[in-house]
């Protein structure tokens, strides 16, 4: 069966205007949130293999096609998605994220359980309790300028520049070649006045969603709220090295905290699970659709 061709719209919300992209079927609805500096369309590999599955990828605030405006803010990001829910009345819905994503999804599922019938959390970033403390600054202190992320080029002639420069390099070199040149092909955007193509999300904007943990803790509070199963998908992590972006930052007793979740530990992977393996990705979300693992 041939996956038919995407729809993407804006959804105005009132406070932003998010982008949507959508795979119409006959399935419950699976809803995808990607990761820090992505978009919506990184998930198109996994949906070319899930034919007949109605999904909706969205581009969080600050990415992609959606309203960049605001301050930078974890937990805004996710009253955005809670009140995407609601204007699009989804009910029975397999939520899906990976790395922001996955913390997004945890907390929205957690704050409206009662439109979930699943979570898969892949390699989210819910930090160790204590690693929240350790990491906050007050919000005025946080220089996003001095970031490394900041400074990644951002000036493009085109999606092909980007796939050449990246298909060698770490960590994009580990991706199945598709996912990079879904991920390049809509990755960057016109700038008014500007003759070279941007980044979709800024680097000053993503440095800050690096930086900016104030607040996240409070997933430790919402995760007994998450009676529905949930699966977490997770790589090794790098204690040496904090700043590998490869490694995972999930927080190794994750599934053991919630009151129904299993863990698929996967050595060999690196933290981009979806870009490395999106067959498996696809596999576990059928999983949940079909109710082979889970659904009581």
């Amino acid at each position: 069966m041939t996956r038919a061709q995407p729809k993407t719209y804006q959804v105005t919300l009132p406070d932003v205007a998010l982008q949507v992209t959508e795979w119409p079927g006959e399935s419950d609805p699976v809803l995808l949130l990607h990761a820090t500096g992505f978009h919506s369309r990184c998930w198109d590999s996994i949906a070319r293999r899930m034919p007949g599955v109605h999904i909706y990828a969205v581009d969080v605030r600050f990415h992609g096609g959606s309203d960049r405006h605001g301050e930078v803010d974890w937990l805004l990001m996710a009253s955005d998605i809670e009140v995407l829910l609601d204007q699009l009345d989804l009910n029975r819905v397999v939520g899906v994220g990976h790395s922001m994503g996955g913390y997004l999804m945890a907390y929205v599922g957690a704050c409206q359980l009662r439109r979930f019938r699943q979570l898969v959390l892949i390699d989210p970033v819910i930090l160790p309790r204590q690693l929240y403390a350790q990491l906050f600054v007050p919000v005025d202190s946080v220089r996003p300028a001095d970031s490394p992320v900041s400074r990644r080029k951002n000036q493009w002639r085109d999606a092909g520049e980007m796939y050449e420069r990246f298909r060698d390099r770490p960590p994009f070199s580990s991706w199945q070649d598709q996912v990079l040149r879904d991920y390049c092909d809509y990755a960057l955007r016109e700038v008014p006045q500007e003759s070279a193509l941007q980044l979709a999300c800024d680097p000053l904007h993503e440095a800050a969603i690096y930086l900016r943990h104030q607040g996240n803790e409070a997933i430790y509070e919402l995760l007994p709220r998450l009676t529905i199963p949930v699966t977490v998908l997770r790589a090794p992590p790098d204690p040496a090295n904090p700043g590998n972006l490869a490694a995972s930052p999930t927080w190794p007793g994750l599934a053991g905290s919630l009151p129904d979740a299993r863990e698929l530990y996967l050595p060999g992977m690196s933290h981009f699970i979806p870009m490395e393996d999106p067959a498996l990705v696809a596999r576990i979300i059928r999983e949940a659709l079909d109710g082979s693992w889970g659904d009581r």
